[in-house]
């Protein structure tokens, strides 16, 4: 019986790290009431002496519970019917970023983006515009959303990122006005209540996935923060062309 407990102790570890104390329910036909109890002390005797698989135990649930999310999420990621869509949309993996046209390091991360798309004609990229700086934040990702209208989204996008200091509304439609825009359809496209809902859901999806901050890139299974090396878009991309392989098989 004691190989048959090991077993069984090791297959609730995983599941019980941050616990002390456990009741082993789905072996409730198998095991008398004193060996749950010897599973139990086992189980916390170990903790105890292994306090060092604890942040990695922490991790693996948060990624666990950042994959169900993803997963509980994937309509409003990838198809919400309103994000723009720019590199190849026929794409074997899709990275998809959340920005902030007033944020210094998304402008440094769309020079990154940008060579990921030249480089990887295979790349699909969703923009999910997510201002949360100040309100001038809102009025270029309602303006960047209204130059759809005039097929010039991935130009004017371009040109807000490249804009340097803080946008004001003045110069949120001179850099329309640069790009080709005709700022009077933009202007009145902008009045749309459509972009606010659009801003509000985009809103609550970052919460869903707990994102606070720009920019935040999303790729396969994981959310990557930050204005991240070219070197590191590379890996996680990789890495879900990986992971694609090995669930289509």
């Amino acid at each position: 019986m004691v190989p048959l407990i090991k077993t069984t102790v090791s297959a609730f570890l995983g599941l019980s790290f941050l616990m002390t104390s456990i009741t082993v329910q789905s072996a409730e036909d198998e095991f008398s009431s004193s060996q749950k109890k010897q599973i139990n002390q086992m189980i916390r005797a170990y903790i105890l002496e292994h306090p060092e698989i604890l942040p990695e135990a922490i991790q693996i649930l948060h990624n666990r519970s950042k994959k169900a999310t993803l997963e509980q999420n994937h309509t409003r990621l990838y198809e919400d019917g309103f994000s723009y869509v720019g590199g190849n949309k026929n794409g074997d993996v899709t990275v998809i970023e959340f920005f902030d046209y007033n944020c210094g390091y998304c402008k440094r991360a769309m020079n990154t983006v940008e060579k990921l798309k030249r480089e990887d004609g295979n790349i699909r990229v969703i923009y999910k515009e997510f201002p949360i700086l100040s309100e001038t934040s809102y009025t270029a990702a309602k303006a960047a959303m209204a130059s759809m209208n005039q097929g010039k989204y991935e130009e004017y996008h371009t040109a807000l990122l490249h804009n340097s200091g803080r946008l004001t509304e003045e110069r949120i439609f001179e850099i329309a006005r640069e790009v080709g825009l005709d700022e009077e359809k933009l202007a009145k496209d902008m009045t749309s209540p459509v972009l606010e809902r659009n801003i509000k859901i985009n809103h609550s999806l970052a919460q869903a996935l707990e994102i606070t901050a720009t920019p935040v890139f999303v790729i396969g299974d994981t959310i990557l923060p930050g204005a991240v090396p070219y070197s590191e878009l590379l890996k996680m991309v990789k890495n879900a062309r990986q992971q694609a392989v090995k669930k289509a098989n």
